[in-house]
């Protein structure tokens, strides 16, 4: 009787392992999305194969999802089917997001900051002091519209460092703004030489709730246990650009060393 019951038991650990092996695990959802076999919504850590159906619920929901061997996908209505979903796997974004190194020129920068731009707590930019120089003179803010009033924050630096901070970014006459819901910043430069202001850019500011961003990290984390350092801040980097927006790969690899995750 042991015997069978241990043997039951092998059995099941072998077939729950080779499950987990071809299972493909939840990393972040936007809208709603059902397996359809169980009727179970898909959130962070559920986990599903090949077999199963999906049911697109919202319009334009999505996924992010991971498999242990096949990689990290993007589920959308159109790739259901997660056979073909490597077909239509979102592109990542430009790597100028990721480069290595200052902004070289006004165009480096201006590209920089455009359309989405995720900022986690703070976000440091290394400039080229040969295009824009940071002194008590000559220095960079952000313009956006609060309650129909126009917002100038002027921004601190360190050396050819840039330093943009959330918390100070939404602090008005010392008191926080509570849920400012801003959709579009502009990034200028203020001249001593010019005498006034150079428009850089507008961008859409993203920012994500770290406590939320952590947990998604760490589903990806789980299953790049064999991967080297490099290969996974690249992932992240790319996981963050796709889910969120563009992101500086300096300021990914800060963040995780400051939360102990590399």
């Amino acid at each position: 009787m042991k015997k069978a019951i241990l043997l039951l038991s092998i059995i099941f650990v072998l077939i729950y392992s080779l499950t987990a092996q071809n299972a493909y695990q939840v990393i972040k959802v936007t809208g709603t999305i059902k397996i359809v076999e169980s009727g179970v919504s898909l959130s962070q850590g559920i986990s599903f194969d090949d077999d199963n159906n999906l049911d697109f619920i919202t319009t334009n929901a999505r996924a992010a999802v991971i498999h242990p061997s096949k990689g990290r996908f993007i589920l959308m209505p159109n790739n259901s089917n997660i056979a073909y979903a490597r077909a239509n796997l979102t592109p990542s974004m430009s790597n100028i997001s990721s480069r290595a190194g200052a902004m070289i020129s006004k165009v480096d920068l201006s590209n920089f900051f455009s359309g989405d731009y995720v900022i986690i707590d703070k976000s440091y930019i290394k400039i080229s002091p040969n295009i824009f120089i940071m002194d008590n003179d000559n220095f960079f803010y952000i313009k956006y519209t609060y309650k129909d009033e126009d917002i100038h924050k002027k921004l601190k630096y360190s050396n050819d460092t840039l330093i943009i901070n959330k918390s100070e970014l939404f602090t008005i006459d010392g008191w926080p703004i509570t849920n400012p819901n801003i959709t579009k910043m502009e990034l200028l430069y203020m001249s001593k030489e010019k005498g006034g202001s150079i428009y850089i850019n507008s961008f859409n500011p993203v920012f994500p709730d770290s406590k939320e961003l952590l947990s998604e990290i760490e589903v990806i984390l789980k299953n790049f246990k064999d991967k080297s350092k490099e290969e996974i801040i690249n992932e992240l980097v790319n996981y963050i650009n796709e889910m969120y927006g563009k992101i500086d790969q300096t300021n990914v690899e800060k963040w995780l060393i400051d939360n102990n995750k590399i």
